[in-house]
C-alpha cells in the first residue's frame, strides 16, 4: 500500500513549523486562573471580598460601564469588568 502526500498535506507542514515557534503564554501575573471562575457572577460584596482575597497581595481594580480607567499598565493588576447589571463580564491582568 502506497501513502501519498496530497497538496493539502504539504501545505499543513509549514503551519506546524510555525506553531513549535509560536511564544509561550504570558505568566500568571495577577492571579487570573485562580479568580477566573467568578466570570458571570454578581460583584456582590462576598465576591468583591473573595476576589480580592484570591488575588493577594496583588491589586485589583473593579471597572464599570462607562467609568474612565488609567491606561498605565500594572501586570500584577487584576482589572475586574463589570457589565451593566453588575455581574463581572470579564477579568484580565493590566
Amino acid at each position: 500500500m502506497k501513502f501519498r502526500f496530497g497538496a493539502a498535506a504539504l501545505a499543513f507542514f509549514p503551519l506546524c513549523a510555525a506553531w513549535a515557534d509560536a511564544p509561550a503564554p504570558p505568566p500568571d501575573t495577577c492571579r487570573l486562573t485562580t479568580t477566573e471562575h467568578f466570570i458571570g457572577a454578581k460583584a456582590i460584596s462576598q465576591v468583591r471580598r473573595a476576589v480580592q482575597q484570591i488575588a493577594r497581595p496583588n491589586p485589583v481594580r473593579w471597572i464599570t460601564p462607562g467609568q474612565p480607567i488609567t491606561l498605565d499598565f500594572s501586570a500584577r493588576r487584576l482589572n475586574v469588568i463589570l457589565d451593566e447589571s453588575g455581574r463581572i463580564a470579564a477579568m484580565r491582568c493590566g
